[in-house]
């Protein structure tokens, strides 16, 4: 795996409507069949452990980059999406479905 884009800031609209930031990382194979995006920041300010909003916010980033970076970057990849959750010592991820 090699790193394609680190820290990479974008915007994405929350489920109240609220405009947020977050950043991702994207590695992909060599041959360009394979891509994780690692989704951070996407917990909607709300901090701490609240799993059923940090899914919606990651879904609803993930619908965005689909339609803006992920195309030209990754454009044939399987792709699978952690999203680190917020406010723990260890990083931990969330696997998107």
């Amino acid at each position: 795996m090699n790193l394609v884009r680190r820290a990479h800031e974008f915007e994405y609209r929350d489920g109240k409507g609220v405009d947020r930031l977050g950043h991702a990382d994207i590695w992909a194979t060599s041959g360009g069949d394979w891509a994780v995006l690692v989704l951070r920041n996407v917990d909607g300010g709300l901090g701490g452990d609240q799993r059923v909003t940090l899914l919606e916010n990651a879904r609803r980033a993930l619908n965005m980059l689909a339609s803006s970076l992920l195309p030209f970057l990754v454009p044939r990849a399987r792709l699978d999406v952690w999203v680190l959750r917020p406010g723990e010592e260890k990083p931990r991820a969330l696997v998107l479905p």
